[in-house]
């Protein structure tokens, strides 16, 4: 069981990336991400995220949305959204590279729970449990 949601993760992970993210044919600028302590998504935030998760977002769209950037092997850490980028997601664009990223989408009853967040977003992540996605929730409440 323990190993098919290993590989369920895997999976989920590789179908998600692409190899850059792109706007209408042109790399989008990391540098000028508006990295405040807001925790709404600004414009370009929105977009690199649209981007990077084309493949496994569905319908879902950033713009406008409270997002939970999460990471750690069993997605025990919150990171604010200027940690994020800087540590998850920027080195790795720099360099080339896609980085390991994912998401997970609230039901309605989990964003009232959780203080208003439409979805998480994790990198880094091996095992992300239902338990532990009531624990993050919880957690959220209490900010």
């Amino acid at each position: 069981m323990v190993m098919s949601k290993i590989i369920l993760l895997i999976s989920l992970t590789l179908l998600s990336c692409k190899s850059l993210p792109q706007k209408g044919g042109e790399q989008i600028q990391t540098q000028s991400l508006n990295l405040n302590g807001d925790e709404m998504l600004s414009t370009q935030e929105s977009e690199l995220l649209n981007s990077l998760l084309e493949k496994s977002r569905n319908t879902f769209d950033f713009h406008g949305k409270k997002i939970a950037f999460i990471t750690g092997s069993s997605g025990s850490r919150v990171l604010s959204k200027a940690d994020y980028f800087n540590t998850c997601v920027n080195p790795w664009l720099a360099d080339g590279k896609t980085p390991q990223i994912f998401m997970l989408e609230l039901t309605g009853e989990e964003k009232n729970k959780s203080g208003g967040y439409d979805a998480f977003v994790l990198s880094w992540v091996k095992v992300f449990t239902d338990k532990r996605k009531k624990k993050v929730i919880e957690q959220l409440s209490k900010k």
